[in-house]
């Protein structure tokens, strides 16, 4: 299916933010970068090192500067249709994934989550939905853009770090990040 948007689960949003390099992934997507009210009121916070790196203090995730520029555009739910859809899926998830979910059946868009639970009822909803991780997202920008390794590198050290996520070892490109991370 092809799409001309993609909306961003909370998750997602909060490990791009992370990795430094959000700006930049961003403008490199080939589609409208999307994200509903709900999820960006659950993107909050992130870790960021102090006193020499071994603690953590909290710092807010700053998305304002996305929005203001058109890069990330902020949705709603809109209709009957999704407002119904937002609430049967809020049986299941929370009302960030399943708000997303919900915009992006009724208007045909790729999610971007790593939230599992997530990606299984969307895919059992909707199984012509793309669905794609973080990690999806940082490879392809990674080869599409020609990023070094060392940058690509940073932008995964930086979300395992700061917004503490890893891929699990089912995942499909656990070992392209694993690889990536040993270099």
């Amino acid at each position: 299916m092809t799409s001309t948007a993609e909306i961003f689960d909370a998750c997602a949003l909060i490990n791009l933010y992370a990795s430094s390099f959000m700006s930049e992934i961003i403008s490199s997507r080939q589609t409208r970068c999307c994200v509903v009210d709900q999820a960006l009121q659950e993107s909050l916070f992130i870790r960021r090192a102090s006193d020499m790196g071994t603690n953590f203090t909290r710092e807010s995730v700053v998305l304002a500067p996305y929005l203001i520029s058109g890069a990330l555009q902020q949705v709603k739910l809109e209709g009957e249709d999704e407002q119904n859809l937002f609430v049967n899926l809020a049986f299941q998830l929370g009302d960030g994934e399943a708000a997303t979910i919900a915009v992006a059946i009724s208007r045909q868009m790729h999610v971007i989550t790593d939230d599992k639970k997530a990606f299984r009822i969307l895919k059992k909803e909707a199984p012509g939905i793309t669905c794609l991780s973080t990690m999806e997202v940082i490879k392809t920008w990674s080869e599409m853009q020609a990023i070094p390794a060392e940058q690509t590198k940073a932008a995964l050290s930086n979300i395992q770090r700061y917004a503490n996520y890893r891929p699990g070892e089912d995942h499909q490109l656990f070992s392209w990040w694993l690889n990536l991370m040993n270099a």
